[in-house]
């Protein structure tokens, strides 16, 4: 193909996301790739250097493109042509790269998880990957792929994880993790409690339902969960026809609007959708969330956890043993902590701290607040409050900020601010609850 050619080829490219398909003169794919903006990214191959692909260019006759709706959707349907044709040149340009796969365990709740070609693969054909047996069980893990971008790869599980919640925990415990809280997970897959046969089958589900987006099947997929939310709704099972729906819901969302973004684009939307929500033009940049530990006031802790960015900084993070003898006063436990804290003029102070609790945590933080702001430390600006309140099954149900005499639903939030909240207060507690049981142990022994 031509320089003169490839550009009239070009000029007939979208300029959002799909797959493009350079083919020989016998209409056999050459090479196949995503881009989020194809108009953008074929014109690249005009001005390369790469020999490889400008041999792959002059062996091009034709040049086929597919728009989809989203960058995941690309993603998919690369993974999906280049496993069916096994293009010529997306061997050759890749020299020593791998591509990537995603795994899935035979455990009782499998785990999923990104790798890069396994070494001991049986294979139907070059790209078409049945089973592996790992090295230290008998376990069989099934793959899909190969797909060519790791980064992007990470954010669609991320987005699909977010409708269909999965472990990733290294070990079983007792209380629930963070990503329990921020709804990433299922909460009885990663707990030793006994689980039921009906909370298996739920995790499978969530399991099979990536399995059908990562092999391309969402459409059918979608098709399936509309017919089970018709039939919920004849048998009067409103509650499963409604949590069936929002699940479409979402997932139709994901796959039409969802773009593979970066990290620093996820910290600003948390920035920006928390400065609204407080109405303060002063970027919140640095947060502190605040827990209490103890069994009726015995053996009391503290914590103290930063977050700068949206992300965890733990060289801020700090412990605190209960000096007085509050007996189970949480409210007053938290008061001795924030004094003791603003004791520390040489910490950096935050923008917005987050502690747990209801009214009564509020007014207590607020008169520690008033009183170290207006009398010690004049030339700061006082953090803004906001307190987590939890509902019977111990998960985030509503907050209070000073200033407004009712509370405000978590679901009213959008999904980036409600994660930050609810895994800094899971950060909080989990760090608390570990000082705690240090100390626990040590008066054990």
């Amino acid at each position: 193909m031509t320089t003169h050619t490839l550009k009239k080829h070009i000029a007939g490219l979208p300029s959002g996301p799909g797959i493009y398909m350079f083919k020989d003169a016998r209409k056999k794919d050459l090479y196949i790739g995503k881009a989020t903006n194809l108009k953008g990214r074929v014109n690249s191959y005009l001005k390369t250097e790469d020999q490889k692909i400008r041999k792959m260019t002059e062996l091009a006759q034709s040049l086929k493109f597919i728009s989809t709706q989203s960058d995941i959707e690309a993603l998919i349907l690369e993974s999906q042509l280049i496993k069916k044709f096994r293009p010529q040149f997306n061997i050759v340009m890749r020299d020593d790269k791998q591509y990537f796969y995603v795994g899935f365990g035979n455990e009782n709740f499998p785990k999923i998880f990104i790798t890069h070609q396994p070494t001991k693969l049986v294979y139907s054909s070059q790209f078409t990957v049945h089973k592996i047996e790992t090295v230290n069980s008998k376990l069989e893990t099934s793959f899909i792929g190969p797909f060519t971008d790791g980064g992007a790869l990470k954010t669609t599980l991320h987005f699909l994880r977010s409708v269909f919640p999965y472990c990733t925990c290294k070990q079983l415990h007792h209380n629930h993790c963070l990503n329990y809280h921020i709804g990433r997970c299922l909460g009885f897959c990663c707990l030793k409690s006994r689980t039921s046969s009906k909370d298996k089958k739920a995790y499978a589900d969530n399991i099979n339902a990536i399995r059908e987006m990562l092999n391309g099947k969402k459409n059918s997929f979608v098709k399936e969960l509309r017919k089970e939310a018709g039939n919920a709704a004849k048998k009067d099972d409103f509650e499963k026809a409604i949590e069936l729906r929002d699940k479409i819901e979402k997932l139709e969302r994901i796959f039409k609007n969802a773009r593979i973004i970066r990290s620093s684009e996820i910290i600003k939307s948390y920035r920006s959708g928390l400065e609204t929500l407080l109405k303060t033009r002063k970027p919140i940049v640095r947060i502190e969330g605040y827990d209490v530990s103890n069994i009726q006031g015995t053996h009391a802790t503290g914590s103290m956890v930063t977050f700068v960015h949206g992300r965890p900084d733990k060289n801020f993070y700090r412990k605190f043993k209960i000096y007085e003898k509050q007996s189970p006063d949480d409210t007053a436990m938290l008061r001795e902590i924030l004094e003791r804290r603003f004791r520390h003029d040489e910490w950096p102070f935050p923008n917005l701290i987050l502690v747990d609790g209801g009214k009564a945590q509020l007014n207590a933080v607020r008169s520690v607040i008033s009183n170290y702001y207006t009398t010690l430390l004049k030339k700061q600006r006082a953090p803004l409050l906001v307190v987590l309140t939890k509902d019977k099954k111990h998960k985030g149900d509503k907050i209070y900020i000073p200033g407004r005499k009712t509370s405000i639903s978590l679901n009213k939030l959008s999904p980036a601010d409600r994660n930050l909240l609810l895994g800094i207060d899971s950060e909080a507690h989990r760090f608390a609850i570990g000082y705690y049981r240090k100390l626990h142990r040590k008066l054990f022994k």
